[in-house]
């Protein structure tokens, strides 16, 4: 994929700035206490949802016919990048923390990487070999260190862990899919202008979160626990959660991906992982532990040897 470079450059702006609005879904999920998993992502995407549905009553035709003709992509990309990841995400940060969550999710770039591969070879995946192993080394040791309990700030079962673990790598899994997904679906179709087909993903999504509702009152997923943080408060991060963090960041990261390839598009992921650990750990007023700074140090050298890797065999071999 080719493009000038003043929309290059305003397409890697767009990247950048989703990522570091991003980061934010790290560190707000943290700062609720004793509200559920499900009660932070239905209240993001209710938020989302109805910012989105305002959007496209005033919309007009144009958002209509996008709709119309594109539902069923935006319904998908509506449960697996929105909803279902982010209520993963959430899991994994009320388990094993923000910071650990913060790293697997930085595996998003090489999964994104390998699944590009094998859709479309574009390097030996021998040359992936190296890069593939310090990624895993990182999180080995990352997760090592709050499985012992290093880092914990509240005692938790290893159980507990794996399974919030096991969350953040089906997290993994259902962005890398949406991100490939949304780029080709943004590539192919120009004529859909990045903020509308925001509006219509936010429409689906909210309307995914309002059929869910009803299950999760019953099982009271909704309620608070005694002494967490107060409704109004609540209702605050849902709004910077639904409007800032879903609807802007989306519509910068969907104009990103219209003029980017996946794996440039992928790099730009790194960005919300780096701005989500430091977001974490500003508002904990604390230094990450050394052992979990080297485990992110291997984590981000494997990805931009993969980048480094694609982007070489992505070059044109001169004549």
């Amino acid at each position: 994929m080719t493009f000038g470079r003043g929309s290059g450059a305003v397409a890697l702006g767009a990247g950048v700035s989703a990522g570091l609005v991003w980061g934010l879904a790290f560190v707000l999920p943290d700062l609720l206490t004793g509200w559920s998993a499900v009660a932070v992502t239905a209240g993001r995407y209710l938020a989302y949802g109805v910012l989105s549905l305002g959007l496209f009553v005033i919309g007009g035709a144009a958002v209509r016919r996008i709709a119309r003709r594109h539902w069923a992509p935006a319904l998908g990309f509506g449960i697996a990048g929105n909803a279902g990841y982010y209520l993963l995400l959430v899991i994994g940060i009320q388990t094993v923390g923000a910071p650990v969550t913060n790293m697997v999710i930085g595996c998003i770039p090489v999964a994104m990487a390998l699944v590009g591969n094998w859709v479309s070879r574009l390097c030996p995946w021998r040359s992936l070999a190296l890069p593939v192993a310090l990624v895993a080394v990182g999180l080995v040791v990352v997760n090592g260190l709050e499985i012992s309990g290093a880092q914990a700030t509240e005692p938790t079962s290893v159980a507990t862990k794996v399974f919030g673990l096991l969350a953040c790598a089906a997290a993994v899994a259902l962005w890398t899919w949406y991100g490939i997904a949304n780029a080709r679906f943004m590539a192919e179709n120009p004529d859909v202008p990045a903020g509308q087909w925001a509006t219509v993903v936010g429409v689906a999504t909210g309307a995914v979160t309002v059929v869910a509702l009803p299950l999760a009152a019953v099982t009271g997923q909704l309620s608070v626990a005694p002494g967490g943080t107060g409704v109004a408060g609540f209702v605050v991060v849902a709004i910077v959660l639904g409007v800032l963090v879903s609807w802007v960041a989306t519509w910068l990261w969907n104009a990103a991906s219209a003029k980017l390839s996946p794996t440039v598009a992928g790099m730009l992921v790194n960005v919300e992982t780096l701005s989500g650990y430091t977001y974490v750990y500003a508002a904990r007023q604390e230094w990450p532990p050394l052992g979990q700074v080297l485990g992110f140090a291997l984590i981000m050298v494997g990805v931009v040897l993969v980048i480094r890797v694609q982007q070489r065999a992505a070059e044109p071999v001169p004549a």
